[in-house]
């Protein structure tokens, strides 16, 4: 939570340590990560094989074994060389659609979608035209003269042909207290 006239953290921030194995060589990574810790955390209890989801056993088992392929090591793990599980994914955290307040009741309102994403990168060969990646057909665009490019970008919920149904919540954080008074599935 900023104070949207300087930028400066309204509730307290932290800077933790993220992961800094399986990158890209050359890379940099930044040791720590900035920590909201004087509100809610939302939606970022560590992905799990158990968390896995499929609209058929066989989708779930598939989702299984092809978490079990991935590196993950939790929020911020880097994009590497290897497949990596990025959850939130670049669609997801509390940021996708930013938030809102209710000033009569003293709530900020924000939402959170919860769908993991698939990263891996490999070494760019001069410039890249508009390609399609994998089985979701996004587009992705020309990385010029990059080093490295994104080899592999998606939502794992594609690799089955599933529904890109939104996993997350709403949820009401009263500003007083800075607690969670509601949340609702999305």
């Amino acid at each position: 939570m900023l104070d949207r006239r300087d930028g400066k953290p309204i509730a307290e921030v932290e800077e933790r340590p993220v992961p800094q194995t399986g990158g890209v060589p050359e890379d940099f990574l930044s040791p720590t990560q900035p920590y909201s810790v004087g509100m809610p955390s939302i939606g970022t209890e560590p992905f799990t094989e158990a968390r896995m989801w499929g609209a058929t056993p066989y989708d779930q088992l598939y989702c299984r074994i092809e978490f079990k392929k991935m590196r993950y090591e939790g929020e911020f793990t880097p994009p590497g060389l290897t497949r990596s599980l990025i959850f939130p994914g670049y669609y997801g955290g509390m940021n996708w659609g930013s938030a809102a307040i209710d000033e009569v009741h003293g709530l900020l309102i924000v939402n959170d979608i919860r769908m993991p994403a698939v990263r891996a990168v490999d070494a760019a060969r001069g410039d890249r035209q508009l390609r399609r990646v994998g089985s979701s057909r996004r587009p992705v665009a020309a990385e010029r003269h990059a080093l490295w490019r994104a080899a592999e970008r998606l939502h794992v919920a594609a690799r089955r042909s599933l529904p890109p149904a939104a996993y997350g919540t709403f949820t009401g954080i009263d500003l007083k207290t800075r607690q969670i008074v509601w949340q609702v599935p999305a």
